[in-house]
């Protein structure tokens, strides 16, 4: 009896990095586990290496095809028209994804389903996360970082859309809680889902190792120029400050980041001077202009990556937006690190439990009709 996961939620969510280390869980116990993401980010149908598609094949040594465990990318399907074309496209892709879904979960004893980007994509064409899962009949777990009190009214709205639509909603996970949230996520938001109907599986806390991107990640989306610091392309980078002041003031300013990005025109050099005298992972300089000679020489000797783009400052920070931790296949340290922590924070047993008996339940409905 096959047992199916779909797993939803947002870019950043962490549906990734929790769907492996269920996988790795599940295959510490003896299942065979298959992996599927219907809709990836990539832009080729032909060429399709979605990295999560590519991380998993690798780690858990997946015999299928990357096309075939992620067949349509989100970028290819468009609204062109209420023409009968139109309704054959669409029924030609849900042929596709009907065919990879069936050859991977008729051989494997658990198969994983990650959602999109975000699941209301393709809502237009009912090729939507929710839609998917009630066509395949798989229930579903909400994966959510709280960091505002919005978050919490979004959280609530999917989990009543999502019964709203039918489906068999197992639970939530919180992921990637920072310390100072973890109080009001365990007394105050935990509380109210829980009075609402809607099951806390797991509050998992964030760690630096596996939450924040690595200076080669932003490197990767700026496609800049490395200057110096290639030895350091592995740090952290926490987050992000825009050298756009006036050096008065600046260091002081600057030292209240840690592991942070700088970013500041190629012409600032006072600026950038000032930032490599603080907690800085990365020094990015915008405009195409090449820096002081002095800045080279100080980040070099301190080890501090100094990568140059063409972009104007305002381009290259919305390009960083919404820039995520992207696990290596090689890196094994973050990933037992973070099975370790879905095992130890999530509540495992009830996951498995809950997937068991909605299999048990499908089956004999099947059976019955």
């Amino acid at each position: 009896m096959s047992k199916k996961l779909y797993l939803m939620g947002k870019s950043g969510a962490g549906k990734t990095a929790i769907g492996l280390a269920f996988s790795l869980l599940w295959k510490e116990r003896g299942n065979k586990v298959g992996f599927f993401k219907p809709k990836t980010a990539g832009n080729s149908l032909q060429q399709n290496h979605d990295a999560d598609i590519m991380l998993f094949k690798q780690v858990l040594n997946m015999p299928w095809e990357p096309e075939r465990m992620g067949p349509l990318s989100q970028e290819s399907t468009y609204i062109f028209g209420q023409s009968d074309h139109s309704r054959l496209f669409v029924n030609k892709m849900v042929e596709v994804l009907d065919d990879c879904f069936k050859e991977i979960s008729d051989n494997v004893d658990i198969t994983l389903i990650e959602g999109s980007s975000s699941p209301s994509i393709c809502f237009s064409i009912s090729l939507d996360d929710f839609s998917l899962a009630k066509k395949w009949k798989c229930p579903v777990i909400y994966i959510t970082s709280l960091r505002r009190d919005n978050d919490l009214d979004e959280i609530l709205f999917y989990n009543n859309y999502i019964q709203a639509k039918g489906l068999y909603l197992i639970g939530n996970i919180l992921n990637d809680v920072s310390p100072e949230k973890m109080d009001k996520v365990r007394n105050v938001y935990a509380p109210i889902m829980k009075e609402k109907g809607y099951t806390v599986l797991g509050i998992i806390p964030s760690n630096p190792l596996t939450s924040f991107p690595t200076v080669a990640e932003y490197q990767k989306a700026l496609q800049g120029e490395i200057l110096t610091g290639e030895e350091n392309m592995g740090a952290i980078v926490e987050g992000i400050e825009i050298g756009a002041m006036t050096t008065e003031g600046a260091l002081r300013y600057l030292r209240r980041g840690l592991n942070k990005a700088v970013i500041t025109g190629g012409d600032r050099s006072d600026m950038a001077l000032c930032a490599l005298e603080s907690s800085t992972s990365v020094l990015i300089l915008t405009g195409g202009l090449y820096p002081d000679v002095r800045v080279i020489s100080q980040a070099s000797e301190k080890g501090i990556p100094v990568i140059l783009v063409h972009y104007d400052t305002y381009t290259a920070i919305n390009m960083l937006q919404g820039i995520a931790k992207q696990i290596r296949p090689d890196d094994t340290e973050s990933i037992n690190l973070i099975k370790n922590e879905v095992s130890r924070h999530c509540r495992w047993e009830k996951i498995d439990e809950e997937m068991h008996s909605y299999s048990i339940c499908t089956e004999r409905k099947n059976n019955n009709s």
